[in-house]
């Protein structure tokens, strides 16, 4: 299985997992209920432990390969997960497949058959990837896309949560038929509870797009995502780094201290701006700006910096150039934030 990164286009998806309803949208009545959430978890500043629901930690079999996944690093990734895929470890079919599908005519057809064993085998997130609902089984597999699989998913989720998986706890509820705007949000907030900050994330983000949002729905927006980013949540992180980059502020403080911070976690996003505010701030020598530009190809293969930099030209200086690059990947901490529900995908 190959690949082709070069002829591709890279998107950072969210895996729609349940249609768009009455219960989900956002109210002006929630607010109250999220302040009364913050004042009962009161945080001001960044916590110095990152502590999230994270799926794996390191150690666990698929560690690497995820965080490879989560890294971009689609080659190192489908080395690490093959080898488990092809051991028919379900959880490494379903990663396999997210990097895979829509990567080619050859791929796709084969990532969708590992999809379907993967939910066979009792992934729910594969199975899930099957719903009517579902934007790129509709893309990419519109015939195998089946209410049956959702019932299938609702079923492994339920099994999951009764061993105390807080993320199969949150989809078991919100996949409920018959559910109610109340037990949506208090989904939200027990998942954030047990640090699991991604319904939350998303939910900040929704009312922040609202058609009728007002200034009040649009500051407790922020007041989550301020929540969630203080306790290390990248996404959270990022969210707040685009608001800041809507309104022309990629150069006041509160933009450069959420890069540093999701730099130090593994943001994509935050190395993204990291390299583009390198390249271009004329205070910084060229050795800076390589050094810059090269952790960044370092750390996620992106090298689009590269070109516009002047790499050192002595052989020894070119050396400890690359050192301090390496240097500063290496201090990135190995957290995984992403999961079964948030991944990254090809197309």
């Amino acid at each position: 299985m190959k690949v082709t990164i070069s002829t591709l286009l890279l998107v950072f998806s969210f895996l729609v997992l349940n249609g768009c309803s009455k219960a989900t949208e956002p109210k002006k009545a929630d607010i109250a209920v999220f302040e009364q959430f913050l004042s009962e978890n009161p945080i001001s500043s960044v916590s110095p432990t990152v502590e999230i629901a994270s799926i794996y930690q390191q150690g666990d079999p698929l560690f690497e390969g995820v965080l490879n996944v989560q890294r971009r690093l689609w080659g190192k990734a489908e080395k690490a997960l093959q080898p488990l895929a092809d051991k028919k470890n379900p959880e490494a079919m379903y990663w396999l497949a997210t990097i895979t599908y829509g990567s080619s005519i050859y791929e796709t057809p084969k990532a969708g058959k590992m999809l379907i064993e993967a939910a066979e085998l009792g992934n729910p997130y594969a199975a899930l990837f099957f719903s009517p609902d579902s934007r790129y089984c509709n893309m990419y597999f519109k015939n195998q896309c089946s209410e049956k699989w959702v019932e299938k998913a609702q079923k492994l989720f339920a099994e999951q949560a009764e061993n105390g998986d807080v993320r199969a706890v949150y989809y078991s509820t919100i996949l409920k038929p018959d559910l109610t705007h109340e037990q949506y949000i208090n989904a939200i907030i027990n998942a954030a509870k047990n640090q699991y900050y991604y319904p939350l994330v998303e939910y900040s983000n929704n009312l922040r797009k609202a058609e009728d949002s007002n200034q009040e729905m649009k500051e407790i927006a922020i007041k989550l995502l301020n929540y969630a980013s203080f306790n290390n949540f990248v996404p959270a992180i990022e969210s707040l780094m685009k608001i800041e980059g809507k309104h022309k502020r990629m150069n006041g403080s509160l933009y450069k201290k959420l890069m540093k911070q999701g730099i130090s976690l593994g943001s994509n996003y935050a190395w993204r701006g990291y390299r583009i505010l390198s390249i271009e701030d004329d205070s910084l020598s060229e050795k800076k700006k390589y050094i810059a530009a090269k952790a960044t190809e370092l750390f996620n293969g992106d090298d689009f910096a590269i070109s516009f930099t002047q790499p050192p030209k002595e052989k020894d200086a070119l050396i400890a150039a690359n050192k301090k690059a390496q240097e500063k990947v290496d201090k990135v901490k190995k957290v995984i934030f992403i999961d079964g529900a948030h991944y990254q995908v090809l197309y």
